[in-house]
């Protein structure tokens, strides 16, 4: 039952992920927010981190044995969905945000620059071993911190975007 329901959440996280990712791209394009990338990837990152925080005080951690909130099916499936979204929704706006900051190099050095981050990042987890999962949630919920508060010292020029609607 309990490899069924995992495997369910997933699906509702990817899923989520790739509405959220196609919701935000749109309305980043939208005239109202073209130039508010680094607000709208704040909003999503903090959204994301409340998701994972509300997973975190549903299960048990390194913190503590029992859950504060009581865990049930439909707060687990809903607080992995909304971080899905969330971080669905801030992604697209990542990769086009770096790719703003690192504006005279091509956009594709600085996509796989971000996806290189990425796969090293996951590598690392891969090598935490199962009995220690309490601290895989913990290094999750730790990195989203760490990126929200990161988020809050870059300074994104449009320099890519001005310079293509200068030439249209």
């Amino acid at each position: 039952m309990i490899v069924s329901l995992s495997g369910w959440f997933g699906f509702s996280c990817s899923l989520a992920a790739i509405i959220g990712g196609l919701i935000t791209g749109t309305l980043a394009d939208t005239p109202y927010f073209r130039h508010s990338f680094k607000s709208i990837i704040l909003t999503m990152l903090i959204g994301c981190f409340l998701a994972i925080l509300w997973f975190q005080l549903s299960i048990h951690t390194i913190f503590y044995d029992k859950p504060i909130f009581q865990p049930n099916v439909v707060t687990i499936g809903l607080s992995v969905t909304f971080a899905g979204l969330f971080q669905g929704s801030a992604l697209p706006l990542i990769y086009e945000s770096l790719a703003e900051i690192m504006f005279p190099l091509p956009e594709s050095l600085s996509a796989s620059v971000l996806v290189q981050l990425n796969n090293i990042t996951a590598l690392m987890l891969l090598f935490i071993p199962p009995s220690l999962y309490k601290l895989m949630n913990f290094f999750v919920i730790l990195s989203i911190g760490t990126c929200i508060v990161l988020m809050l010292f870059v300074n994104i020029d449009y320099k890519r975007r001005n310079e293509d609607e200068r030439k249209q």
